[in-house]
């Protein structure tokens, strides 16, 4: 858990978005990676820091003088265990006692929640001790991490997870492959898999992660409507209109999913992926669909 040259960018970037680290809850207690020089470019490249990186005292390995930088007037950490001297000792896979409740305008996921078997629990606990309009910076394994903690995860998921049913709005999501030169970089922005119609994929060899920027905009009863993948609540819509509706095109369609044998829709679905899905090499991240993964310039 960390943060490292690359991160550093991603929280200068975030608050250049509108997010206030004043009172930031670090998931871990966070230890700095990122080497002075990087914090100097990043200070003069966005130019949004409340302090200068003399202003700071960088007592040990951990990023709390980075936070004060950023403009934190308070900076706590969560931890399971107090090895590292976190500031609250609690199990996020259990609810969060209440007092904690609305009570910070960031909370910095650098490399914790992939390690927490109960992700549902863990996830409203930090979507809990958000105040109303502030933020979750999530920094995740998303592929070619296996073993590395329980999980890796989706874009889908934290679509679905940060949504309006649960008072929150995903403000910019972006994917990168973890490269040699941790300062240099490639961003790509992530589509809504519910805007596009389509799963949001990849397959590629490299370490690959998410960084998530999620904004709270009202204060919810959080998972009364449990998150559903968005090409499935499409399918069952489909399949409802299609057996209420008794238009002639409906009928055709109808017919078609019940008598299509499984390897005809597989040769169709393939043809029609070839023709009307884009594709784009990379280095990085392989072949990708452009308008699921859009190259961003910082």
């Amino acid at each position: 858990m960390g943060i490292t040259n690359n991160c550093a960018k991603f929280l200068f970037y975030s608050k250049s978005i509108g997010v206030s680290f004043n009172e930031t809850l670090m998931l871990g207690r966070l230890r700095l990676y990122a080497n002075r020089s990087h914090i100097e470019y990043c200070i003069n490249k966005f130019n949004n820091n409340d302090k200068n990186i003399n202003q700071v005292k960088f007592n040990d390995e951990y990023s709390e003088p980075l936070f004060e930088i950023l403009g934190a007037r308070l900076v706590e950490s969560l931890d399971f265990s107090d090895y590292e001297k976190a500031s609250i000792i609690h199990d996020l896979n259990l609810p969060l006692p209440e007092k904690y409740y609305n009570s910070f305008s960031a909370i910095v996921d650098g490399g914790t929640i992939e390690h927490v078997f109960n992700f549902p629990a863990a996830i409203k606990n930090c979507m809990s001790a958000l105040k109303v309009g502030g933020n979750y910076l999530g920094i995740t394994p998303v592929n070619n991490s296996m073993g590395h903690g329980f999980y890796q995860f989706s874009p889908e998921l934290y679509y679905r997870v940060f949504s309006i049913e649960n008072g929150f709005r995903i403000k910019k999501m972006f994917i990168y492959a973890y490269g040699d030169d941790d300062e240099d970089i490639t961003w790509y922005e992530v589509a809504d898999p519910k805007n596009v119609k389509d799963r949001v994929t990849i397959t590629n060899s490299i370490p690959t992660y998410l960084l998530v920027v999620a904004e709270k905009l009202s204060d919810k009863s959080i998972f009364t409507i449990i998150p559903q993948q968005s090409d499935y609540t499409n399918t069952w819509a489909i399949n409802g209109l299609t057996t209420q509706n008794t238009s002639e095109q409906n009928k055709l369609f109808s017919f078609y999913r019940k008598f299509t044998p499984k390897r005809i829709k597989v040769i169709l679905r393939n043809l029609y992926d070839i023709i009307y899905k884009e594709k784009t090499d990379t280095i990085d991240l392989g072949t990708i669909n452009p308008i699921h993964f859009k190259k961003f310039e910082l």
